[in-house]
């Protein structure tokens, strides 16, 4: 049974590709071309009130474990922007509850855009596939948290837990305890590791490349920008960047152009993660003009 599901899969993802190949797919979103410096734009900026919003309908992702059951987020509605010199993406869903905290098993609100590094021949849509790698621009709503009231840690997460002897974030001083941040590392699991997701970040936005599901590795680049807010139940975000980059491996963007572009979007409320997310059911287009 698993293998004729797979079976399906492919031919749908082959007649997808061929149709995209024959220049046959239609454009879904469009980046417009506004005289603002759009690598200043941020979520409730005016000139987003005139701009068309398309409805990206979303659903389980259902390929690889851990596979959630349903998705809390079923449709995010896009829009963007360029100047010629930079190009935003303005990223809006409902979501009912605000998931920005470090606790155990409690779960950021989080998204990303998709897109492949070269369009001949298209990889999959489902975060590529060997030798052919798609850029994400991946967002964690703690991040953003982390941006307007500082770095979010133990401490802050448990600010009336106690400890005896331990080395964390916690302040330490007396004469000849003074320890230095490298030395508090060591006893931090994911620093001592250089795991990517404990580093430091100057912004909210993390650049990353992808050959295929479990495959997600941490670009060390930083071109990326954004804002994120929520309100009255929904989030709004806001992706900007340089239309074209030096790094090779990086989306590249120019005006007449489509590009193709997928999304994600993780509901920490419903316990997601990781794979446990909402995917857009296949690539959609943008057209820069």
């Amino acid at each position: 049974m698993i293998k004729q599901l797979w079976l399906i899969l492919a031919i749908v993802l082959a007649f997808a590709q061929a149709a995209y190949g024959e220049g046959k797919a239609f454009v879904e979103i469009t980046s417009f071309h506004k005289d603002v410096d759009v690598s200043k734009v941020s979520v409730n900026d005016d000139v987003w009130k005139g701009v068309d919003s398309y409805r990206q309908p979303l659903q389980r992702q259902f390929l690889v474990e851990p596979k959630p059951k349903d998705v809390g987020v079923k449709e995010v509605h896009v829009q963007s922007i360029n100047d010629g010199k930079s190009i935003a993406f303005r990223l809006t869903w409902k979501d009912d509850t605000k998931d920005d905290t470090l606790k155990i098993m409690e779960f950021s609100d989080a998204a990303a855009i998709q897109f492949p590094i070269s369009s001949s021949p298209l990889p999959e849509y489902f975060m590529g596939e060997p030798k052919k790698p798609v850029h994400i621009l991946y967002w964690k709503a703690w991040w953003s948290k982390d941006q307007k009231e500082g770095r979010q840690s133990a401490s802050t997460a448990y600010p009336n837990m106690t400890i005896d002897m331990y080395t964390f974030d916690y302040k330490v001083s007396g004469t000849g305890t003074e320890k230095t941040q490298a030395q508090k590392d060591m006893f931090i699991p994911g620093r001592a590791a250089q795991n990517p997701m404990s580093a430091t970040r100057k912004g909210i936005i993390e650049e990353a490349s992808s050959e295929g599901p479990g495959t997600l590795k941490t670009k060390n680049t930083e071109n990326t920008e954004g804002d994120a807010q929520w309100q009255n139940g929904s989030w709004t975000l806001v992706m900007r960047r340089p239309m074209t980059v030096t790094d090779k491996e990086s989306v590249q963007f120019k005006a007449g152009e489509k590009k193709p572009i997928a999304f994600a979007v993780w509901e920490g409320h419903h316990m997601e993660g990781g794979g446990r997310k909402a995917v857009s059911p296949a690539w959609a287009e943008v057209l820069v003009k």
